[in-house]
């Protein structure tokens, strides 16, 4: 076990030293080439360098906790008191394993948290006060812990009547949460931190037929363009997609509407209609289902590997004494498939840039509105090309820039 934790250690060190101290100067190059000054470059490239250190200390925090509970006879003695004091009810006892991880967790981490937040606002990225966004962050705490509760005893459940099978259940039952969560998300969850409010009812409502008209060439169904007061928490601008079925919709952020020119808008916001024209949600889901298999088959292994082996002394896989040993790998396996899923997100990142190209046709705009989003957002437009296939869901900007160049040059070559 020592051999193990000592090799996890060995390996996140590198990856934190290779990730925040390794410079890449071609990337300097490629920045300045797109007209970005040499003040935008070093103003993302110090606000990153800066937030990689409360990143890696949660980080390094999450992975020793994980390490004392899974790896030692900790997680083995908090499963035997639960089981004790719930007469021997294996789907209560790890509830109240994942518990105490949690309650440790929050400890560890909220120090980081609320020095996060103060450099935020030493940046002017931040207006949230800290009593807010304590509140915030309660809430956030409150909702995931439940969530995190249905999928426990949703996973003990199975583990519990089908012993030898569960793990070809579970990721069915997992996508039909991941699809529950994404249609209640938008309509449950979102609220309970920020107002949404139809644009049509809103000062930039003079957008509206504009909207109407790149809807109906995009050819999709949307329910609702509605607005997003995210000015509340930070001066952060963004867009996105979100909800599935009915509760599908584009959010945009006030701070977004108040910074950009109407076309820059339109510009985002046909890269949010191209997420859509390619039912990129639903596509995330159907990966997340088939690495779902992949991932239950193995931990269902490493469970019954487990039993009666020290430290774990499991007396099945459905042993409350493994949910450590579960949060652990889950963590090690969400790594390992990090440069995966990110360069499938940077895909389909990608088909939404193009989409937006061919609908607003205003690669003007694109190249403005993704310049004004870089400052806005203190963005690190020089990363190094570990940092972007590591942890980079979207394309450089760079990259989109000039793909907006390369397009313009097409358009004009045919006309």
């Amino acid at each position: 076990m020592k051999t193990a934790a000592s090799t996890i250690a060995a390996l996140f060190l590198v990856l934190f030293v290779l990730t925040t101290f390794v410079p890449y100067p071609a990337a300097r190059e490629s920045a300045q080439a797109v007209d970005f000054s040499a003040e935008q470059i070093d103003r993302g490239l110090q606000y990153t360098f800066e937030r990689r250190f409360f990143f890696w200390g949660a980080t390094a925090l999450h992975l020793a906790l994980l390490c004392v509970l899974a790896m030692t006879g900790a997680g083995r003695w908090l499963a035997d008191r639960f089981l004790e004091w719930t007469g021997e009810r294996r789907i209560l006892a790890a509830l109240g394993v994942g518990m105490v991880y949690v309650a440790a967790h929050e400890l560890l981490w909220m120090p980081i948290g609320i020095a996060r937040l103060y450099h935020a606002q030493s940046w002017g990225m931040s207006n949230l006060g800290l009593v807010d966004w304590l509140r915030d962050h309660a809430i956030s705490l409150a909702v995931n812990s439940a969530w995190e509760a249905v999928i426990v005893s949703g996973l003990y459940t199975l583990m519990i009547a089908l012993p030898r099978t569960w793990w070809l259940v579970a990721p069915i039952a997992g996508t039909g949460l991941g699809v529950a969560y994404a249609f209640l998300a938008p309509i449950v969850i979102n609220p309970l931190f920020n107002d949404f409010t139809p644009l049509s009812q809103t000062e930039w409502r003079q957008l509206q037929p504009r909207v109407q008209k790149l809807i109906g060439k995009a050819g999709v169904e949307v329910e609702e363009i509605l607005v997003m007061n995210a000015s509340r928490q930070s001066n952060h601008s963004n867009a996105y997609f979100t909800g599935f079925g009915s509760t599908r919709r584009i959010v945009l952020y006030d701070n977004l509407l108040k910074k950009h020119s109407d076309a820059e808008v339109e510009s985002i916001l046909a890269h949010e209609l191209g997420h859509w024209q390619h039912d990129h949600i639903v596509k995330g889901i159907m990966l997340a289902a088939f690495a779902a298999f992949l991932g239950f088959f193995l931990l269902d292994r490493i469970l019954w590997f487990a039993v009666e082996r020290p430290p774990w002394n499991l007396q099945s896989p459905a042993d409350p004494a493994g949910l450590p040993l579960i949060v652990l790998l889950i963590f090690m396996g969400s790594w390992a498939v990090k440069p995966a899923e990110n360069c499938v997100s940077r895909y389909f990142e990608r088909q939404a840039d193009q989409a937006s190209l061919d609908l607003a046709s205003e690669p003007d705009a694109f190249i403005n509105a993704e310049k004004k989003l870089a400052a806005d957002n203190i963005a690190n437009v020089a990363p190094t090309p570990w940092n972007v296939w590591i942890f980079a869901t979207h394309p450089p900007t760079v990259e989109r820039i000039q793909m907006a160049k390369d397009w313009k040059e097409k358009q004009t070559k045919k006309e």
